[in-house]
């Protein structure tokens, strides 16, 4: 038996919990939950002792990404002048491009709820004077891409750098966007702050062209039907041509909803989803230790950089190519363990290959209402909590919602997961 007392402790909290599927509750059934986990809270808290509160890795990561949401949300008033004045370059006719950490670059294009017009820096496509050009870092590529900045900066661009303060201070250029996460923090940690900047400055800059009559043009899901209709009408647009035409919207409005809805997507993982992501990555551990570890494979435009591909906890199995099953022809075995950090509902091809195994997986994905419980044939299912879509935020006037929380949340959870399994 473990006998860890924070693992204890959760799964008290996952038997005592409601099931948010389960319909509205009463607000009396509410309050008595509410009360029982404060109870089990303090209760948790005296009898453990302060060493090991303070020596989870789970819980210090957690903490952290609140805190750094937290200051996020504080200061949103800094994104107004560089969003400002990318919003005026690009209704000057400016391209935008993203570059610097490769996960950051890969999020912000081609993205469902990202801008259309975006695209990545590279050296066959360098961009010229009057550009937009926006970078992240983490503390080891800090140097590097530093110089980049400056250099594009020298070119006439319109530079915007993403990333922790140095520790030589303040960086020294026009627009940096502190991504509030500490120097040592692991890359995945550092790269969620900055993707909350990037999308929460994306925000602010749609919001600038639209005081000015600019109505940018963003992507819609391919889940929706119409996705691709729309995707032919809009393509090689950088701006609307005046239908759909989003309202004036004030400054620190969109970053303002963007901003909270992360703060409850997480909140909502870390009460309905937190024993569940801690069992997974106990069981990787668990099966690492016994010469047989899990497979790991991720839908994600975000996810394939923040993996490691030779890591000893699992078998990386790199889901960018083939489709469906045939990505672990092959490599899944009988009695196997599959981790999928997926998108929108689970994969059937996936899924049929887990059965034909006898193996079980772990499904980390926004569920589709359609689903049935995968719990009858082994399976655990980890919920996002991101709505269809994947896009959290509505701008008046718009005709699609806007600004993708998913990459947060399969960052958060592979964070905990990992932390978990004591890879950090």
């Amino acid at each position: 038996m473990n006998s860890d007392p924070t693992v204890h402790f959760y799964r008290f909290l996952q038997f005592k919990s409601l099931r948010r599927c389960d319909g509205p509750e009463s607000w009396e059934s509410l309050r008595t939950h509410a009360i029982g986990v404060l109870a089990c809270s303090l209760v948790f808290a005296f009898f453990m002792p302060c060493s090991a509160r303070g020596a989870d890795p789970v819980n210090s990561y957690i903490a952290s990404v609140f805190q750094m949401v937290r200051k996020q949300r504080e200061t949103l008033p800094r994104l107004i002048a560089p969003a400002n004045a990318t919003a005026n370059a690009l209704i000057r006719g400016g391209k935008f491009y993203l570059g610097g950490d490769k996960g950051f670059a890969s999020e912000g294009s081609g993205r469902a709820g990202g801008l259309m017009m975006v695209r990545r820096l590279s050296a066959s496509n360098p961009p010229m004077k009057g550009d937009v050009v926006w970078l992240a870092y983490e503390p080891s590529t800090y140097a590097k891409v530093a110089q980049q900045a400056r250099a594009l900066e020298g070119k006439g661009c319109l530079v915007v750098v993403f990333g922790p303060k140095p520790a030589s201070g303040t960086p020294h250029f026009k627009y940096w966007i502190d991504s509030f996460t500490p120097l040592n923090a692991s890359d995945d940690f550092t790269r969620m702050g900055n993707i909350l900047s990037l999308w929460s400055l994306t925000g602010e800059v749609a919001a600038s062209t639209a005081r000015q009559g600019k109505t940018l043009v963003f992507y819609q899901t391919i889940q929706i039907l119409t996705s691709r209709q729309r995707y032919k009408m809009y393509k090689g647009m950088a701006f609307h041509d005046g239908i759909p035409q989003m309202a004036p919207v004030a400054p620190g409005v969109l970053s303002e909803d963007y901003v909270s809805f992360i703060q409850n997507m997480l909140q909502n993982i870390r009460e309905w989803e937190l024993p569940k992501i801690i069992s997974v990555g106990h069981k990787m551990a668990r099966r690492a230790r016994e010469g047989r570890p899990a497979l790991l494979t991720v839908i994600a435009h975000v996810m394939p950089h923040s993996v490691n591909p030779n890591s000893k906890l699992y078998r990386y199995v790199n889901s960018q190519r083939g489709g469906g099953g045939d990505r672990l022809q092959g490599k899944l075995h009988r009695g196997d363990y599959l981790v999928f950090v997926g998108y929108a509902g689970v994969d059937l091809d996936l899924w049929r290959e887990v059965r034909q195994q006898d193996a079980t997986a772990a499904w980390i994905i926004a569920p589709l209402a359609t689903e049935v419980d995968f719990s009858q044939w082994g399976d655990l299912v980890i919920s996002q909590h991101w709505h269809d879509g994947d896009c959290a935020v509505e701008a008046p006037g718009y005709d699609i919602r806007i600004l993708p929380p998913s990459g947060i949340a399969q960052l958060f959870i592979y964070g905990i997961m990992m932390r978990a399994a004591g890879a950090h």
